[in-house]
């Protein structure tokens, strides 16, 4: 009697008896997530046995990450992934200095385990030692909030000492790689792209072609996001200036109609995006895609193929290649 009580489906479970039901570490994550703030509180049975499963999960991940093969190998995906978490490291330590606890779980959790995922997928080869070094970073970003569990793993994974007595990851600029993220960006935003086609097409493709932006139109591009960036950006006046190297003089009809849609899409670009893409210049897009092609064959079970715009020997049957935009390749299925 006089004991806190909360109901899922018919069920009554007394909140005190959760720790004794479910586990510390479980009952921790499902409080901490089931508000933040001054909100109410949703305490349900479901949530704990849900916390509990992935808790489960994340226990078998980092079982598996310890089993992989170490490699000497960085390449792009490796790169991304130790990139992204310093971002998480960073979202992290501002959630938790304003008391948003729910925040930073949400995100030392749910966001890094999909970096994992997504890095896990995207590699033949996943290099082990970069996995375990991520994963050290990763159990330490998790012990404020399941300190049993990610004591278990941080033995597991070779650490030194107690978790409890181990250093919080702090972000390190070093390596921090813009490019790379980019890049893993625009394999992620192709890939989405082209699940939603084949979406809405409805048929099962032989073939998928994707067609990379001409240096004509990343030159118009660049010129876009610096004029964006200074707030001088106006169709007319991109037009003007893109057409002013001797070069361009005989594309004055293309250039007209693809800067009235560059325009339009810098403008609305976010200002941290826009000044990033101006910092990196020029992305190797066919190098990129090219990274992922097995990926793409594997995910949509068809033969995949990679061309530049200007290409003259390319495969284009519809004239798609046209509507290439710098990040955004255009797209070919047949």
């Amino acid at each position: 009697e006089g004991k806190p009580m909360h109901r899922s489906k018919g069920n009554f479970i007394p909140m005190l008896k959760a720790v004794e039901a479910y586990g510390a570490d479980v009952t921790r994550c499902s409080l901490l997530l089931a508000a933040e703030n001054m909100d109410d509180p949703d305490w349900r049975a479901e949530a704990l046995r849900d916390m509990r499963t992935k808790l489960e999960g994340f226990y078998a991940t980092a079982k598996a990450i310890v089993d992989q093969k170490e490699s000497s190998s960085i390449t792009q995906p490796e790169k991304w992934l130790l990139s992204t978490l310093q971002r998480r490291i960073q979202k992290a330590e501002q959630a938790i200095s304003v008391m948003k606890n729910r925040t930073a779980l949400e995100n030392v959790f749910f966001e890094v385990w999909n970096d994992f995922r997504w890095y896990l997928r995207r590699c033949e080869i996943p290099n082990g030692k970069v996995l375990k070094e991520a994963l050290s970073v990763w159990v330490r970003l998790m012990a404020p909030f399941a300190p049993h569990l990610c004591e278990q793993i941080w033995e597991e994974v070779g650490g030194k000492g107690f978790i409890v007595d181990a250093p919080w990851p702090t972000h390190d600029p070093s390596k921090v790689d813009f490019t790379a993220e980019e890049a893993e960006r625009l394999v992620k935003d192709t890939m989405e792209d082209t699940s939603n086609l084949l979406k809405a097409i409805k048929i099962k493709p032989k073939r998928v072609c994707y067609y990379v932006a001409s240096d004509w139109k990343w030159a118009v591009y660049m010129k876009a996001l610096e004029m964006a960036e200074s707030r001088r950006l106006e169709r007319s006046t991109l037009i003007r200036e893109a057409m002013s190297a001797p070069s361009m003089k005989t594309k004055a009809k293309e250039i007209a109609a693809f800067a009235g849609k560059i325009a339009d899409q810098t403008a609305r670009m976010p200002d941290d995006q826009r000044r990033l893409r101006v910092k990196l210049k020029k992305l190797d897009e066919i190098a990129v895609l090219k990274s992922a092609q097995k990926l793409y064959s594997k995910h949509f079970d068809v033969e995949f193929l990679l061309f530049r715009e200007d290409d003259s020997e390319r495969y284009d049957p519809k004239g798609r290649a046209t509507l290439a935009q710098p990040y955004r390749p255009a797209i070919y299925i047949e």
